[in-house]
């Protein structure tokens, strides 16, 4: 005596299988294309902060002593910094170096004005 196969799919080991597919791309993973945007903006950005901490440090220089003081050297550096950041930030996009590069872009002149 036999007994006849379950038609429960709970117990048949045939149609129990594991029939997960492939979830798609992952939505939580960062928009790099858009980073690598804000990176090569940032990189624009710079160059502004440049050219204007250049004409802070001028104006200085023409109607103060005559030299750049220690805050006008630290603004040059936070932008040479930012520029790292921002080529670092176009290789391997990561929101944190994109912050970074726009905030020492920021810096720059911001230091430039306390001298």
């Amino acid at each position: 005596m036999t007994t006849p196969p379950s038609t429960d799919p709970d117990t048949d080991p045939d149609k129990n299988t594991d029939t997960q597919t492939d979830p798609g791309p992952d939505t939580t993973a960062p928009y790099t294309l858009g980073l690598r945007l804000a990176a090569a903006c940032g990189l624009l950005f710079l160059l502004a902060c440049l050219v204007f901490t250049g004409m802070i440090t001028l104006r200085d220089a023409i109607e103060g002593d005559g030299s750049g003081g220690v805050f006008i050297a630290a603004g040059f550096w936070s932008l040479a910094l930012g520029a790292v950041a921002g080529v670092a930030a176009l290789a391997v996009p990561r929101r944190a170096l994109v912050t970074a590069q726009y905030c020492l872009g920021a810096a720059g002149p911001l230091l430039a004005l306390i001298d």
